[in-house]
């Protein structure tokens, strides 16, 4: 769904609230692939879950969620 935001020009955060960009979309999604894949090979792959949520994550995206905010409204709304 971030990169189709992207391509729209609308921005997109993580739930850890790291933005997705141009520049590291095609490397998520790559990982994301290949991620994929090894859970889909015929060997047992155990690829590790996200790590639980903590009270800096929470922060940083109430931050990162505001700064967009921010930036929509200087830019018209455009988001």
């Amino acid at each position: 769904m971030a990169a189709m935001a992207l391509g729209k020009g609308a921005y997109a955060i993580h739930q850890n609230g790291w933005q997705y960009t141009a520049e590291n979309i095609d490397r998520l999604l790559m990982e994301r692939h290949m991620a994929k894949k090894a859970r889909q090979s015929k060997k047992k792959v155990h690829l590790k879950g996200p790590d639980k949520r903590t009270r800096a994550d929470n922060e940083k995206f109430a931050d990162e969620l505001a700064r967009l905010l921010e930036m929509s409204r200087n830019n018209d709304g455009l988001v």
